[in-house]
Parts: C-alpha cells; structure tokens; sequence
C-alpha cells in the first residue's frame, strides 16, 4: 500500500512538474498575435511600399522589432523604422519603408521580433510576397501613334481669346508708357533750395495729419537745415554753429531755436512746431533769393526747375 501510494505522490508531481515547465511556453505562445501585411500588395519599380509588422500580446511588455529588414539585393529600406507601442504596451506596430528596383515578385524573409514581456522569446512574422511591375507598358499594350507635325505650326485659337490677348497687351503697353512718363517727370532736376522747400513741406504735412512725433519732426527739421547748409556752404554739423559767420544769421537763429524748443525745453517768438517750419522755409527762399536764382520755389514749397 505505501509503495503505491509513492507511486501516486511521484506521478502527480511529475505531473505537476511538467507543467509548469510547459505552462510559460504555451502561455507565451496562446497569448501572442501576430500579423504581417503589405501596402499596396503591387508597385512600379521605385515606388515606395509599407511593411507593416503588429504584435499582439496580453501581458504588457516591449517587444523589440530589427531597425533593418533583410531582403535581396533588388530591396531597398528608405527610411527608419517607425514603431508605436497602444493599448498601454499591449499592442505594438512597427511600419518599415521599402522599395524594389526589379520587376519580379518580391519575397521578403521572416522577420524576427523579441518579445520581452515573454521572457525574450523570438517571434517570426512573415510578410507576403509583393508584386514588382515594369514602369514601361507592357507589349501587348497598344500605343497610339501621332502624324508628324512641322516644328512652327499653331493650332487653331478662338477669336474671343485672340481678342483678349490684343487686349492685354494694349493695356500693358499704355501702362508702360504712362511708367515712362511719370519717371520722365521725377527726373527733374532740384536745386538744394528746393530740395529743403520740399522736405519742410513733407514735415507740415506729417505734423498737421498727425502721424510725426514731436522729437521726430525736429529731427527732419535739423537735419534738412544741415544738410542745406552743408551742400550750400560746405559747413559740418561738428563744427558747430560757430562754424557759420555774420552772413548766416538766419540759420543760427533757426538751429538754435530748434536746439532750445527740444533739448531746453524753452519756447521763443515763435510759438509751436508749424511757427518753426515757418522761420526755416524763410531762411530758405531769403537764402535762394540771394544766390544766383538757381531752383527758385513756389510759395507751396515744390521745386521749380532751374
């Protein structure tokens, strides 16, 4: 009775033992999905086509997929490996890029991916086979064949777009013309005088229309006296107004005002920015009066011509 009763405990745990030395592989191998598809299943030579790997398992785990697929010569991976992992680590998809440079149908070998939720077990997935076809037709494809056409001849154009054409270019060739006039007219030469009757003028405008700031109409307004005085008399700013003599009171007088109602903060005999622009137009035309009449200006401030 005892030595059956050995027998019985041996064999249950033999049994047991068994068991659970098979119980992981056949766990792993239950638990595991794989799939292995191709799109699209036919290509041109050269053109690309996705190797689509998904894995599948209950526990989760990475699974670790190869950065390169093998394959035969005619194969090319264009790019790296793109893989996701869903479903919290339970699901994992890997996409490779693919081209074929020969027509043939194209056999891609198994690919091996390692499941680590699983103890490192390697998988194989095989992917199927892809249709490579020539980018040239096929012979028996027909192919339509033209009359031969001299190199010069046009075929036959509506006359409602002949007439649109002959417009089109009447209007560009007056806009052209009227360019050529407006340029001819700009090119008219100004005298210092008018230059700095225009620039004042300019500065007016700004300050009446409110889009000059009071230290930015000073700033033209100085400058365009400098600049008058520098073509006219040949004087430099860094000279100072002591670089001018007795004759060029009305500069110093302008420049000096200018200098108080900015940085002084003083007002004169005359009051406000337009009463300033005012002493710097007469400086100016008293200035041109004196010379040798050269780029006289109207009372508006514009140029004349010499």
């Amino acid at each position: 009775m005892r030595g059956r009763r050995w027998t019985a405990r041996a064999a249950l745990g033999l049994g047991l033992g068994l068991g659970v030395g098979l119980a992981p592989g056949l766990a792993a191998q239950s638990a595991v999905d794989l799939e292995a598809t191709v799109l699209p299943e036919s290509v041109r030579v050269g053109e690309e086509f996705t190797v689509r790997l998904i894995v599948g398992q209950e526990r989760a785990g990475e699974v670790r997929f190869p950065a390169l697929i093998d394959g035969p010569e005619s194969m090319e991976q264009t790019g790296p490996v793109q893989i996701r992992s869903v479903e919290e680590g339970r699901r994992w998809e890997a996409e490779y890029t693919i081209r074929a440079w020969r027509t043939d149908t194209l056999v891609i070998p198994p690919v091996e991916v390692e499941l680590a939720a699983a103890g490192g077990v390697v998988r194989r997935l095989q992917p199927p086979a892809v249709s490579v076809v020539s980018v040239l037709p096929a012979a028996e494809d027909p192919l339509e064949l033209r009359d031969a056409r001299p190199l010069l001849s046009l075929r036959a154009l509506p006359w409602w777009l002949l007439l649109l054409a002959a417009a089109l270019a009447g209007l560009a060739w007056w806009t052209w013309g009227r360019g050529r006039g407006a340029a001819a007219a700009a090119d008219v030469h100004l005298g210092p005088g008018d230059l700095a009757l225009r620039d004042l003028a300019r500065l007016r405008e700004g300050w009446i229309g409110q889009r000059v700031s009071g230290d930015r109409f000073y700033d033209g307004y100085e400058e365009t006296l400098r600049r008058y005085a520098h073509v006219t008399r040949g004087w430099a700013a860094s000279k100072g107004l002591l670089g001018l003599d007795g004759s060029d009171a009305g500069l110093v007088a302008a420049l000096r005002h200018s200098i108080l109602a900015r940085f002084a903060r003083t007002r004169t005999e005359w009051e406000g920015p337009l009463g300033d622009l005012d002493v710097g137009e007469a400086f100016v035309r008293a200035d041109m009066a004196e010379g040798d009449g050269v780029g006289e200006a109207d009372p508006d401030g514009n140029g004349g011509g010499p």
